[in-house]
């Protein structure tokens, strides 16, 4: 068997142990079914393509980061368009997409206890409340700098351990 051969086997033993935990993973991030099929399959072409240099190294944390990065940049793609979207039109709720936002919601709770008190208050007021910058510094009696500054932190914060969170699901359905 060529290099080239062994290469291709290697990377389709790892799709099909991973796939299914990454389309999970996809879905729960709140990406339209086609499209995380299509996701998935570009991760592991990505993948594969890299695979000689990447190969004796290799974590599946990298096929996921890949995965992540196509979520946002599909994301940034389809704001606007959901912007505008009717949401009283189109696809119905059905039972897997009730269970999704459970899940999410139970993975922000956890991840949201990493944070500090500051930055609950900061991320509640912010994005639960809805309060503008200014809005959320004059209720905390802080600069606006601070409530960004805040902000900012907390996102990131939130982002690595829904990820951490994420994986952990992910590697629990295989």
């Amino acid at each position: 068997m060529n290099d080239r051969q062994q290469f291709d086997d290697e990377v389709v033993d790892l799709y099909t142990q991973h796939h299914g935990a990454m389309r999970g993973s996809l879905l729960r991030r709140g990406i339209p079914h086609p499209v995380v099929d299509e996701i998935v399959n570009d991760v592991f072409v990505a993948v594969r393509r890299r695979w000689p240099h990447i190969r004796d190294n290799f974590s599946i944390g990298y096929a996921y980061k890949i995965a992540a990065n196509e979520c946002a940049k599909w994301w940034s793609q389809n704001t606007k368009e959901e912007k505008f979207r009717d949401r009283n039109e189109g696809d119905f709720a059905d039972e897997r997409d009730e269970y999704l936002q459970i899940l999410n919601r139970v993975m922000i709770n956890q991840a949201m206890k990493d944070l500090t008190p500051r930055e609950q208050e900061v991320i509640h007021l912010r994005f639960y409340k809805q309060l503008s910058v200014e809005e959320a510094a004059e209720f905390l009696q802080l600069s606006t700098g601070s409530v960004k500054s805040y902000t900012h932190t907390a996102k990131i914060k939130l982002r690595a351990k829904l990820n951490e969170l994420d994986n952990e699901i992910g590697e629990e359905e295989q």
